[in-house]
Parts: C-alpha cells; sequence; structure tokens
C-alpha cells in the first residue's frame, strides 16, 4: 500500500524519479528499448536521459564495449541517474538538445524519449540528432500521445486540472502531450535529413500498486499538483480527494493495469 506523501517536502527530481519512473517511465522505456536492439550500434547518444531509466536498459542491452554517452540539461536528473546506475561505463553530460557537444558523425545511435516535446526549437533538436549520427547511424525517440487517449491522463488534466484555470492559458499544462501528430513528426525527421523515417503509435500498460500510488504519482508528487495548489490551496485537497476516488471507482481499490500510449519515430541517416 502506497503512503499519502501531500505532507512530505518537495524534491523535484527525486519526486519524479521515486513516483512517476516506475508507473509510466519505465514500462515506456521498455517499449522503446523493443524498438531499439535489433539496430546496430558501437555508441549510442542518450539526449534527455532524465534519471536514467532508459540509460539502464541500453547499457543492459547492449555489449559493455559499446560506448554510451546519456545527456540531460537538468543537473538533478543527471545526479540521480549517476547515482541510480553506479556505471563507470557510462559517460554521463550536461548538453543541450538543441545544441550538442559533440562533433559531426560522432554516433551510431541516438535516443530520445520524452524530451522532444519540451524543445522551445523542436527542428533544431532533431537537426542534431541528424547531424551528430553517422553514416547509417539511427534516431529513434518517443513522444506522448494524446491525453484524451490515456485514461489517467485525460481524468486529471481535462477534468480535474483545467477546470481550476477557467479563463487562463492552460496550454502549459499540456506540453507533454502535444506532439502527437505522426505527420508533423514525420516532417521533422524529413527536413532534418533522414530519408528513411517512419512514425507509429504505440500502446503499453502501466502498473499502479494502488489508487494512492497513482495520485502521489499524477497529483501530488507532479507539477501539476503544484500548480494547483499555487492557484488555490483550497482546491488542492478536493482533487486529490477526487483523483483517488475516481481511480477507485473506475480500477477498484487495489492493484491495477492502465492503458498509456506514444508514438515512436525512427530515421535512418544514409550512408
Amino acid at each position: 500500500m502506497n503512503k499519502d506523501v501531500r505532507e512530505t517536502p518537495e524534491n523535484g527530481a527525486a519526486d519524479y524519479e521515486e513516483h512517476l519512473g516506475p508507473l509510466i517511465f519505465e514500462p515506456a522505456a521498455k517499449e522503446l528499448l523493443s524498438h531499439i536492439v535489433t539496430l546496430p550500434a558501437h555508441s549510442i547518444l542518450e539526449v534527455a536521459c532524465g534519471t536514467g531509466r532508459v540509460t539502464r536498459h541500453l547499457r543492459e542491452s547492449f555489449p559493455a564495449a559499446t560506448r554510451l554517452v546519456a545527456t540531460d540539461i537538468n543537473t538533478d536528473m543527471l545526479d540521480i541517474a549517476r547515482q541510480q546506475l553506479n556505471d563507470p561505463s557510462i559517460s554521463f553530460q550536461v548538453a543541450d538538445a538543441q545544441q550538442l557537444p559533440f562533433a559531426d558523425h560522432s554516433f551510431d545511435l541516438v535516443v530520445n524519449q520524452f524530451g522532444l516535446m519540451f524543445l522551445p526549437e523542436k527542428q533544431t533538436g532533431v537537426n542534431e540528432a541528424f547531424r551528430v549520427l553517422k553514416p547509417g547511424g539511427h534516431f529513434v525517440f518517443a513522444t506522448w500521445d494524446r491525453a484524451d487517449s490515456m485514461p489517467l491522463t485525460e481524468l486529471l488534466l481535462n477534468t480535474l486540472i483545467i477546470p481550476v484555470f477557467k479563463g487562463e492559458d492552460t496550454t502549459r499544462f499540456c506540453i507533454s502531450t502535444a506532439l502527437h501528430d505522426p505527420a508533423v513528426l514525420n516532417t521533422y525527421l524529413e527536413n532534418a535529413g533522414f530519408q528513411h523515417h517512419r512514425v507509429m503509435f504505440v500502446s503499453f500498460k502501466g502498473h499502479a500498486n494502488s489508487p494512492q500510488q497513482v495520485v502521489n504519482s499524477y497529483f501530488l508528487k507532479h507539477p501539476l499538483g503544484r500548480a494547483a495548489k499555487e492557484k488555490e490551496p483550497a482546491d488542492f485537497d478536493r482533487i486529490a480527494n477526487e483523483l483517488e476516488e475516481a481511480v477507485i471507482q473506475r480500477f477498484g481499490t487495489g492493484a491495477f493495469e492502465f492503458e498509456l500510449r506514444a508514438l515512436v519515430g525512427i530515421g535512418r541517416k544514409v550512408d
């Protein structure tokens, strides 16, 4: 049983890893790796590695001799990844995905899970992935699908959070699920120079140990919860309670699985 964490201190990157990590990012990492493991790679760059969920699977899935560089612009996230993996064979570096500090043609594989939608200049980020790839190399990335394609995200965002900010610009709450059009993603790949590319929808399951784990992860220790608390403190407990009640009504009081959807894009740089 997961305890209520609303009274515990805020710790952004650590909260992200502890709560959202196992709930959604671990199953997403496994799904992404299923599209990567068959690709040949002697050198891998991970962009926007966060707390290292994908990084761990990359290290475990490729030979020890494979060069692995994991980067993120957020030093707190990167510190957690470095501590969690504690692997000297992985090079962790602070880097902006829009201005990678690597020479042209440096890597066989570039990976980016759920980082592209947060870039101010998304095309630049894809261009940079293309630039640092060796001829014949691959760029593999994932973005979340629409919020209304995932029951828990839809419930929290559209039913409980958005109404609190009625009359305000709420697009900031939708950034993570805003890049869900395959045509747009294919255009980024084509404009960057990828002559062979495709974008596909994928579905996979998240697993929650309890409704309280969902409340902790999706609200109490989530930026959405912090925003709601700053806007109207009285709504914080109400939304948390309503979310738990809605989850129990739909999934029951015990452990359960729930639908997650993403888009996976793959671009190959011609020889």
